[in-house]
């Protein structure tokens, strides 16, 4: 295989793109279309060996497998033959040939936005693949393209398993195992919820730069893939908010009834939390936030240290003039300080009050985790921040005496306006 052959079937071959135990994948072009193709060849499979044998299985496993699919973020297989008794498949180009593996690393991080946007896609195919009854069965960073216009192509379906089909397919194999689910590691039955915990696994990695289960051996990675949890990703990173650690925690469950049961359910929360994300404001030094917070009405009773403690949990988003901050009846369970800028709030419709620089709002729904009775949104460009997690959970006692002390007053002040408003109106 030390030259190149001229052409496979049709197609004129180029290049050598890669090699592996298993096979060559060429760069060729399809002259009849015109345009590039990867061609990949077994070239062991006529060696009579079980490794020849497991090697054409899985050709022909994927090629029947991704072969059904059609979204834009599959990796495409457009034909399969053999070609002097050696299988191939011929599938789409991918110009570079990068992968998710290449941003893996703490030094190769992408930015938070792009990594919840390319997972976003992944799930996207995913949902597609299993409603055409393909289950993947070995997602991570390297079966997972990326293409120079920044678009996540899943690849790689070669031990996938197809239900509701007869023929012998791909057993006893379960994937790579940093990133297989409990029930992959327990010989239990695969289901698509195993796909979405493999892809949280990934995940996690592209953001902490490091996979949420490891260990020396393959006894004690199966024993915390099954038995422990991962370090949150909030206290791995202070600026992963706390929305998308929620996300990879719950496509991370042990249970499945807790885990995300379909990728369409995953892909309607990621796209709330880069709906979030957009609102993010210009990323600001822990000294700068101390410095804006400090001078803020709601926090003027705060030490030094408490307000760092609150910096470490909390988000700061910006929203741009008719922004919608939260609508009536919303679940969330936050509250927001304006840092910068202005909000109007409304109950159905009609504008209750307006509240400025400093002041502080969406405070009874994070107390009585009750949803919201309120709209609020910017009335110009405003600048928020936002702390969605519960104070007695990460607040030392100071800070936390300190927040009830200014939340009573808070309710007491608005209580007073409301009866003045009442006795307005009354008389």
């Amino acid at each position: 295989m030390s030259e190149l052959p001229p052409k496979i079937g049709k197609y004129d071959v180029v290049d050598v793109l890669g090699k592996g135990s298993m096979g060559i994948v060429y760069r060729g072009h399809d002259a009849y279309v015109d345009r590039p193709v990867a061609i990949k060849l077994a070239t062991n499979a006529d060696s009579g060996d079980e490794s020849a044998s497991m090697a054409k299985r899985m050709f022909v496993n994927e090629a029947r497998s991704a072969g059904r699919l059609d979204h834009p973020n599959v990796l495409k297989v457009y034909e399969a033959g053999e070609e002097n008794g050696q299988p191939y498949m011929v599938m789409e180009y991918i110009a570079g040939g990068d992968t998710l593996r290449s941003y893996c690393k703490p030094d190769d991080l992408l930015p938070i936005p792009t990594v919840v946007k390319l997972i976003r896609e992944s799930a996207d195919a995913l949902n597609y693949a299993h409603e055409q009854g393909v289950l993947h069965r070995d997602i991570k960073p390297a079966n997972i393209m990326l293409t120079q216009d920044g678009v996540a192509k899943l690849g790689d379906f070669g031990i996938a398993k197809r239900l509701g089909v007869d023929q012998t397919q791909i057993i006893g194999w379960f994937g790579s195992p940093l990133y297989m689910s409990p029930e992959q590691a327990q010989d239990a039955e695969i289901t698509s919820q195993s796909d979405i915990f493999s892809l949280g696994s990934v995940f996690y990695e592209m953001l902490a730069g490091v996979p949420p289960f490891a260990a020396k051996g393959l006894t004690g990675l199966i024993q915390k893939v099954c038995q422990e949890d991962p370090k949150p990703l909030t206290e791995v990173r202070e600026e992963i908010p706390q929305q998308l650690w929620r996300v990879v925690s719950k496509m991370l469950q042990k249970e499945l009834n807790k885990r995300y049961k379909t990728g369409a359910a995953l892909v309607t929360d990621l796209d709330e939390v880069l709906e979030a994300l957009e609102h993010e404001s210009l990323v600001l030094t822990d000294e700068q936030k101390l410095e804006r917070m400090s001078g803020l009405t709601f926090f003027q009773d705060f030490s030094a240290g408490e307000l760092k403690e609150i910096i470490k949990v909390a988000g700061w988003r910006r929203f741009d003039a008719g922004d919608a901050i939260f609508a009536e009846n919303d679940k969330e369970k936050a509250f927001y300080v304006v840092a910068d800028g202005s909000v109007s709030v409304k109950i159905n419709g009609v504008q209750i009050s307006e509240l400025d620089t400093g002041e502080c709002f969406g405070e009874m729904e994070y107390l009585s985790d009750t949803g919201r009775t309120a709209a609020v949104t910017a009335n110009r460009e405003t600048i928020a921040i936002v702390v969605e997690r519960d104070f007695k959970e990460w607040a030392s006692l100071p800070c936390q005496l300190r927040f009830n002390r200014v939340f009573q007053n808070v309710l007491i002040s608005r209580l007073k306006e409301t009866s003045k408003a009442l006795a307005r109106a009354s008389s």
